[in-house]
């Protein structure tokens, strides 16, 4: 079975392509992403719209092979699908290219390069879920929502159907057993960010507030950002299937939550500064899989915030992505490492079609010992399409691309002394980290991936670092074959 999601009149949809799918006409969302690694601290204002380019994205279920034929408005010579893994070759048939997709996931065609890409999200086909008694059920129908600030309570489902926009943002503090699904769309665009306003709940000198109405008073006063969806001190939750679009901030939180499950989340038209996808902070019992993130800025990441920071982030599992990194790291820990440990922390089976300044970090600027870390199965994809990062310094400055390709760095275990993110004055160490099978794809673009490694101190060390079974198109790599910068205080390194 195949369905199309359909979309409501008052939406706009995307004019880039005209599409079937298995024969059938269909209709693309409008999107807005990053058209360059472009960034800068917070100015004042938004960024400006001409450092962004329209996308489009296609979302339907399927419990089996599809064939969509996608015909470019703009002239295409030649078309890509990724991930490069799942082997799928475009055909030209015409203005057209016919592409299969094995079922259910998450894909991106291409025209030449990745700027205008068609966003494909294939979800599987799921029973319609039946009413239970003692639960708060919230359905949003197929259509056009606005919500502000939602709060919802335990044991609450949040059904947003395919078909559905909700404009506004969903919070839930102190609760337990929610399930958030439907496959529709939860749009964050219309929460405004202002100089007052803050990204995060954090607070240097002591814990967040442990009373309910407290800590959303915290909220209130310090003006935090709400973003798509926010999870405080929750327990025993999934979140399923749903759209997480244009969040004027991290798009998702988790804080202190334990025993959570992410499946089958997107976060796609996030091109504003600070438009993380899912982060982590200081939680426990946690499993990501089956997503897509598109950001601009780090995509997943495991954060230790002050305030959080009694809690360690531990039993994490984030596994069978697909990662489009418009700036920043792909797959990380940190930058904020306040926490007595992270520990227990696996990623793997993942595809990271896009990167920008790393693909795997672990860059720790606070407390925490960081150890028993897995990355495993990582497939990730260099282009010479590949643009170079540039800071802006100020408003009037605009974005050249110098011409001499940087591409992203493989990984980097960095341990830094620049008093950010905690005022305590405070730094750990690293330990018992391995890389192995890490699959390199490149169209001959990226001659050695750039490995760095570098503790602070005597006592704030990398060590027992493992990188085993480095592949570049097929070909096992010896330490030789990469750019290996291991710095001072460090020790037990291996390359295999």
């Amino acid at each position: 079975m195949v369905h199309l999601t359909p979309i409501p009149e008052t939406e706009t949809t995307s004019d880039l392509y005209a599409i079937t799918v298995n024969g059938t006409p269909a209709l693309a969302y409008a999107a807005r992403v990053s058209a360059m690694p472009f960034n800068t601290p917070w100015r004042g204002h938004q960024r400006p719209l001409d450092q962004t380019e329209e996308t489009a994205f296609l979302c339907l279920c399927a419990d089996e092979p599809v064939t969509v034929a996608v015909s470019p408005v703009r002239p295409v010579s030649d078309a890509t699908v990724r991930p490069l893994s799942a082997g799928i070759s475009p055909k030209r048939q015409g203005s057209a290219f016919l592409i299969t997709l094995p079922g259910p996931g998450q894909y991106v065609f291409e025209g030449d390069n990745f700027h205008h890409a068609l966003h494909i999200f294939v979800d599987p086909v799921r029973e319609a879920l039946p009413a239970k008694e003692g639960r708060t059920w919230i359905r949003y129908a197929p259509g056009v929502h606005h919500i502000g600030h939602t709060v919802i309570g335990s044991h609450t489902t949040v059904i947003i159907e395919r078909g559905a926009v909700v404009y506004g943002s969903i919070t839930a503090y102190g609760e337990e057993d929610i399930l958030l699904c439907g496959g529709g769309i939860l749009d964050g665009s219309e929460e405004i960010r202002t100089d007052d306003d803050r990204l995060l709940p954090c607070d240097y000198h002591a814990q967040l507030p442990g009373d309910r109405e407290a800590f959303f008073a915290f909220l209130k006063q310090r003006r935090v950002l709400h973003g798509c969806l926010r999870l405080y001190r929750c327990r025993n939750v999934r979140v399923q299937d749903l759209v997480l679009r244009d969040s004027a901030t991290f798009a998702m939180i988790p804080a202190q939550c334990e025993n959570l499950e992410i499946d089958g989340i997107k976060t796609i038209g996030m091109w504003r500064y600070n438009a993380d996808g899912i982060d982590l902070f200081n939680c426990r019992n946690v499993v990501i899989r089956n997503c897509f993130l598109r950001n601009f800025d780090d995509c997943v990441v495991i954060k230790g915030i002050c305030g959080w920071d009694d809690w360690n982030n531990e039993n994490i599992l984030t596994e069978k992505c697909v990662v489009f990194c418009d700036w920043g790291r792909g797959l990380e820990l940190g930058a904020e490492t306040n926490a007595p440990e992270y520990r227990n922390i696996i990623f793997r089976d993942c595809d990271l079609i896009h990167g920008s300044t790393i693909h795997l970090d672990i860059q720790h600027h606070n407390r925490a010992y960081i150890h028993h870390i897995l990355f495993e199965n990582i497939r990730i994809e260099y282009n010479r399409h590949q643009l170079s990062e540039m800071i802006q310094e100020r408003d009037e400055d605009v974005y050249t691309d110098t011409g001499a390709l940087r591409q992203p760095m493989l990984i980097a275990i960095p341990i830094y002394d620049m008093g950010l993110f905690s005022e305590d004055g405070l730094h750990g160490r690293v330990s018992d980290v391995l890389f192995r099978n890490i699959g390199i794809y490149t169209d001959g673009c990226l001659q050695k991936p750039v490995i760095q490694l570098n503790g602070l101190s005597p006592e704030c060390t990398v060590s027992r670092v493992q990188i085993e079974n480095i592949t570049l198109n097929g070909k096992r790599l010896g330490e030789t074959d990469t750019d290996l910068h291991i710095g001072p205080f460090t020790s037990d390194i291996s390359f295999r």
